[in-house]
């Protein structure tokens, strides 16, 4: 499978991340992230899974089958309210769920 390099590069980055973080929190060595992002090798299924998790990005997204980051959800016929709500748990965790929340509750 073919990784899509410049996506992995880019959601680690969004995290703030750097080679040798992301290799820490996947239990992976940083020479195999850079390995990874510059297209030497591609990552087994079981990094890609776990680099996807951390990066709270989909496999697919970063093998280029879609161009959505996290990929589809169900049916994908989720009204507004529940788009906000999934897409703040995916940036923020509980956190950004319950900061939302308030949010509109004090409206």
């Amino acid at each position: 499978m073919a990784l899509v390099t410049d996506r992995l590069r880019k959601s680690r980055e969004m995290k703030g991340w750097s080679q040798r973080e992301l290799a820490r929190q996947c239990g992976l060595g940083e020479l195999q992230i850079h390995r990874y992002e510059s297209g030497v090798t591609d990552p087994s299924t079981d990094s890609l899974k776990s680099m996807a998790e951390k990066l709270y990005v989909s496999s697919d997204y970063l093998i280029g089958l879609t161009q959505n980051p996290q990929g589809s959800v169900g049916d994908g016929t989720f009204n507004q309210v529940e788009q906000e709500i999934i897409d703040s748990f995916r940036r923020e965790g509980w956190a950004g769920v319950i900061r939302l929340g308030a949010e509109r509750l004090s409206k």
